[in-house]
């Protein structure tokens, strides 16, 4: 042996007796060893863990003192052998040095698996062999059962030192009930504990920290201020001692799930004072205490007190029967209540064909409850003992699931509520932004409809997903691949290309695609809309029209000689005469439905006239198709009515969103175009038989989407859809097309009564909630969103984000509520114009009959006088009109006085003129002239007045 090794060996052995080091240093014999061993003395040797020994060395110190204090006559001398399992014969030759140098009584394994060659050494030559199970191992069982009772799918488990977390890894192989994260609170070179539950995704459902009482306190500190502790009912604190009460956070951890230990129970389990398990107990020292004097009190009472065995491993390994009887003592010993035996961990098969060891542990009860300021009696939720878990309600319902729900912003799927005024994120108190929109209800009516709290997960790269040369996603699809969110409710589409990596739940909205939406034309209203109809060189040809019919009217009645003007005796009758006025007013009238009236009575004239009505006619017929058919195209005027349409111009400019679904669809289907013509060039130019059909001119694929897309890159594409919808409201010229998620514009349509969206949908898609690939939470989210459809649930979020009635706010367009007044209008200002022509009309006739009447007031009226014979007799007035007022006098009060003779009355005593001849008192028309001798002819060439006489 080396004197390293042999340094080493001193250091494994501790509390040796001075004769013993010094029988050791010298190199004695072990046969002395035998001579100097007494009989009162109990050589144990424990196999630990390199893990297990700083708590151990501590723990045997203390346990020791305790025995001593207990006085028994069973001294109690310790080795230890510290197994490192890298090098099997390292750790023999320790174990033989043991037995050669000092012995062995017992062995009392503490080891995580059992040393097969030494055990086998062991029980070759009857050395007694007691394993003692894992500390933490009844707690990790009580663990298991009470998070099978809640249905708990995964668990971060959270532990004080690397002892703790070494057995709950060794547990491991035994297996947990659910999906377990074991992380070493103690260890201070690898990432903290908190941070790296933080940045686990998905995140545990359930928490659970292993400690003492004064070390919880430490733990939850670290906890709390990494802002882990937010939702108390799924956090377990299991206390691995009996002072729970030292515990200093009860008030902030309300709701949460206690595991306590009964102080008291426990010693009177082990038969000590009620004051040994207070202040500085814990269960590991407890079991050694237990173990050793359990064993003690055995070789007390045992027919021959054990003595230890002294082997040289270099020596035949056959064992004596006083070796092999030397472990019978074993049988005797009686343990506590506090200890019992337990099936064992061990998953390895048994040793040379021997049944498993039993394993030694503690079966101290465990209590299980929830903080609250209630008493805890109340709260008490479980017992734990004798292993197995005994509720005390009737069952312990599962903490509400919490699911990390990634979504992006998209209107009207989901958003961040803003100021309508100013556009500022709204936030709650917590300084979070507060997300609305159909798919925020949509989580809402789920999370209420399974009984989970969620939390939404924006991407902080990237949109709805995309993945790049190497492969990586980003957006909502990165997040849900990386485990950063459990599921992801939001505007995805079902891409094959995402099926890839997710999976798709049955759909929660119809078949939605890409459409078109642009600006309504602005109509430039006019109020003299319906002049436009007809260009102004047909307006001024009208009116020449008009005018010169009217002039030809009168000129045709005044020569004509059979114009009722120069025809009377034809036309005895009153008829129209056409003077100027006339003529301009039939003309004009012409034009109304109740026609001009009178026509000329020549047939010069009325062939004038009729061919004016024809003209007329004709003319009216053609302005009031003409003004129908503008009025319609102008109310049903559309830039474009589809896609091709919007290819095939030049004069719309259009844009899609950069980057995204829309925007690589048009990048797709042009890589499709391009692929296509090359292999269409390939096949037509290769080819050596009937190459004569490949002669074609037209390429028979069009190349409308390698346009578009290079249309869309010269008008630059927009960054979000916001700015492509205020871009299209920007352009009243409607001369800008936005190219989007049809869902989406008919939703922004709804908001804003100048867009409207144009021609049909295409590249038709299903939205769908996306999960993880192979997820358990797939089929329970399936059935419930089926439930949903079966509910009619979309329906009315539809009719909420779609809602047709803001549509029904807008004011009409022309083309549905017809021919407005602005088009009409000067219709209207045209009557009114007339009519304030005929006010003023009127009134310039008014003023023109008043000064009439005031310069005919030198002129005498004539009123008839009563007579008494037959005879016409007159009565002349002067100006004043005193004779009338005289007759009228005279008439009421006396008899009337004949009227004054014709000559008299007439000429009042002056001699007549020779003109007039004087008659019988009858008037006597003059005898007309026929012929071409008009009366205007006779005029002329006589110089007496033709009148007419009385006889």
């Amino acid at each position: 042996m080396t004197q390293s090794e042999h340094l080493q060996l001193m250091a494994s052995m501790v509390r040796l007796d001075i004769f013993g080091l010094w029988a050791l240093c010298l190199g004695i014999g072990i046969g002395l060893n035998q001579s100097l061993a007494s009989a009162g003395e109990l050589r144990i040797t424990f196999w630990i863990e390199p893990v297990q020994r700083s708590e151990f060395e501590a723990d045997i110190a203390i346990v020791l003192k305790e025995l001593d204090a207990l006085q028994l006559d069973v001294t109690i001398i310790d080795t230890v052998v510290q197994l490192t399992r890298n090098d099997g014969q390292q750790d023999m030759d320790r174990f033989c040095e043991i037995l050669s140098s000092m012995g062995s009584s017992v062995i009392v394994d503490l080891s995580y698996s059992r040393w097969s060659e030494g055990y086998e050494l062991a029980r070759m030559h009857g050395i007694a062999y007691v394993r003692l199970e894992r500390v933490m191992r009844p707690f990790l069982d009580m663990f298991g059962d009470f998070m099978r009772q809640k249905r708990a799918n995964n668990v971060a488990m959270i532990f004080q030192n690397a002892r703790d977390t070494m057995e709950a890894m060794k547990q491991l192989m035994a297996g947990y009930p659910f999906r377990a994260l074991i992380l070493d609170a103690s260890d201070t070179q690898s990432e903290d504990f908190v941070t790296r539950i933080t940045s686990l995704r998905p995140p545990p459902t359930y928490y659970a920290m292993f400690a003492r009482g004064a070390a919880m306190n430490g733990l939850f500190e670290r906890v709390d201020l990494g802002k882990l502790f937010k939702r108390p009912t799924e956090w377990h604190f299991i206390f691995l001692d009996t002072r729970d009460r030292v515990f200093k956070y009860r008030r902030q951890v309300e709701l949460a799930t206690r595991f306590t230990l009964n102080a008291r129970a426990i010693c009177r389990s082990m038969q000590m004072r009620d004051l040994y398990c207070g202040s500085g107990f814990t269960l590991h020292r407890g079991l050694l205490l237990d173990v050793l004097r359990s064993l003690s009190y055995a070789a007390q009472i045992s027919e021959s007190f054990p003595q230890p065995v002294y082997l040289d491993c270099n020596a035949s390994a056959e064992a004596n029967s006083a070796e092999a009887a030397n472990s019978l003592w074993l049988e005797n010993v009686h343990w506590s209540n506090f200890v019992g035996y337990v099936p064992s961990s061990e998953t390895l098969a048994p040793l040379a064909e021997e049944e498993p060891v039993p394993n030694l542990s503690f079966v101290a009860n465990i209590s299980i409850g929830y903080y609250s300021s209630e008493h805890e009696a109340k709260t008490d939720l479980a017992v734990w003992g004798a292993g197995e878990l005994r509720l005390l309600n009737e069952t312990i319902s599962p903490s509400r699931r919490f699911f990390r729900i990634g979504t992006a912003e998209s209107l009207p799927w989901s958003y961040y509520r803003r100021n309508p005024d100013t556009g500022e994120l709204l936030r709650t108190r917590n300084g979070d932004p507060i997300w609305e929109g159909y798919c925020i209800d949509f989580m809402e009516r789920l999370a209420e409809k399974l009984n989970f709290g969620y939390e939404i997960v924006a991407p902080k790269q990237g949109h709805m997903g995309e993945r790049n040369e190497l492969g990586e996603w980003d957006g909502v699809i990165g997040d849900l691949v990386s485990g950063e969110t459990d599921f992801a409710i939001a505007a995805l589409k079902m891409y094959s290309e995402r099926e890839e990596v997710v999976d798709f739940l049955p759909p929660y909205y119809e078949q939605t695609g890409i459409s078109i939406v642009m600006r309504k034309p602005m109509r430039r209203t006019s109020l003299f809309k319906f002049m436009t109809v007809l260009r102004l060189e047909v307006w001024l040809s009208i009116v020449a029209a008009l005018v010169g019919t009217a002039l030809m009217i009168w000129f045709m009645d005044k020569y004509s000689p059979y114009s009722s003007r120069n025809n009377r005796d034809a036309y005895p009758y009153e008829c129209r005469e056409f003077t100027l006025r006339e003529s301009f007013w039939f003309a004009l009238t012409s034009f109304t439905p109740q026609g001009g009236g009178e026509a000329p009575k020549a047939i010069s004239g009325r062939l004038l006239v009729a061919a004016y009505w024809l003209f007329v006619v004709l003319m009216l017929a053609t302005f009031t198709a003409n003004l129908a058919a503008f009025l319609t195209v102008e109310r049903m005027q559309t830039p474009v009515q589809s896609l091709e349409q919007l290819a095939r111009q030049s004069r719309i400019n259009y844009t899609v969103v950069k980057d995204s679904d829309t925007h690589h669809y048009f990048m797709n289907m042009k890589f499709a175009e391009d692929t296509l013509y090359r292999l269409w060039k390939e096949l037509a130019l290769n080819a050596s038989r009937d190459f004569r059909k490949f002669r074609i001119w037209d390429y028979p694929i069009k190349e409308q989407f390698g346009h578009i897309l290079l249309a869309i890159n010269s008008s630059k594409p927009v960054q979000n859809a916001t700015e492509g919808f205020e871009k299209v409201d920007a352009h009243g010229n409607a001369d800008y097309a936005f190219i989007h998620d049809s869902a989406e514009i008919k939703y922004e349509v709804t908001r804003n009564c100048n867009l409207t969206e144009v021609g049909e949908v295409f590249a038709e898609q299903p939205y769908a909630v996306a999960v993880q690939q192979g997820s358990h939470l797939g089929d329970e989210l399936s059935y419930a969103i089926l439930e949903l459809q079966k509910d009619r649930f979309f329906e009315q979020l539809k009719a909420k984000y779609w809602n047709l009635s803001n549509v029904r706010n807008c004011p009409l367009s022309e083309d549905q509520e017809g021919i407005t007044l602005e088009s009409l209008g000067g219709v209207f200002i045209a009557t009114l114009l007339g009519l304030i022509l005929a006010m003023i009309t009127l009134a310039f006739e008014v003023m023109y009959y008043q000064r009439k009447q005031n310069s005919m007031a030198l002129v005498t009226q004539v009123k008839p006088l009563e007579v008494n014979d037959t005879s016409t007799k007159l009565a002349w007035l002067d100006a004043k009109g005193n004779a009338a007022d005289k007759a009228v006098k005279s008439k009421k009060s006396s008899k009337l006085t004949p009227p004054p003779s014709f000559e008299a009355a007439t000429f009042r005593g002056k001699k007549p003129p020779g003109t007039i001849t004087l008659g019988v008192g009858e008037f006597k028309p003059r005898i007309r002239e026929h012929g071409l001798h008009s009366r205007r002819e006779l005029a002329t060439t006589s110089t007496e007045p033709h009148i007419g006489y009385m006889e």
